[in-house]
């Protein structure tokens, strides 16, 4: 998966409960076990109530850090995302289908080229100090 072909923030996963460690759900598509990945809450409420996954889960966005940690989480049992996967019942959809692994890669891959230099998150180059040169 290329960086131009990897979701884009927000990331939202379903969860019965937001804590770390906390197992996301996973579903088979095609006899395939597929992390759902939305691109937002609306999608992922809109899936989770059209299907009888029981009242618990609810939809949970993470950082990019998080979603990677949970695709790492995920390795031994899934190894496909299914990205913005359709209601139930929406007949004749298909569904987007990305390798869990490559998604990973990505993932790391973005990270290490946005802190290329060492300049933290916002890549301003700022120190932080407020010194001015006067």
């Amino acid at each position: 998966m290329s960086a131009r072909d990897m979701p884009q923030p927000p990331y939202v996963l379903l969860f019965q409960e937001a804590a770390p460690g906390a197992e996301p759900l996973l579903i088979s598509v095609d006899d395939r076990p597929s992390l759902p990945l939305f691109g937002s809450i609306a999608k992922a409420e809109a899936f989770i109530s059209s299907a009888d996954f029981g009242p618990d889960w609810k939809p949970v966005e993470v950082s990019g850090a998080g979603l990677l940690a949970v695709l790492e989480g995920c390795r031994r049992r899934a190894e496909y995302v299914a990205l913005d996967p359709p209601p139930a019942g929406e007949s004749g959809m298909r569904v987007e289908m990305g390798s869990l692994e490559e998604l990973i890669e990505a993932l790391q891959t973005s990270q290490q080229e946005t802190d290329l230099f060492g300049l933290g998150s916002n890549g301003s180059g700022s120190n932080g100090s407020g010194s001015r040169e006067e």
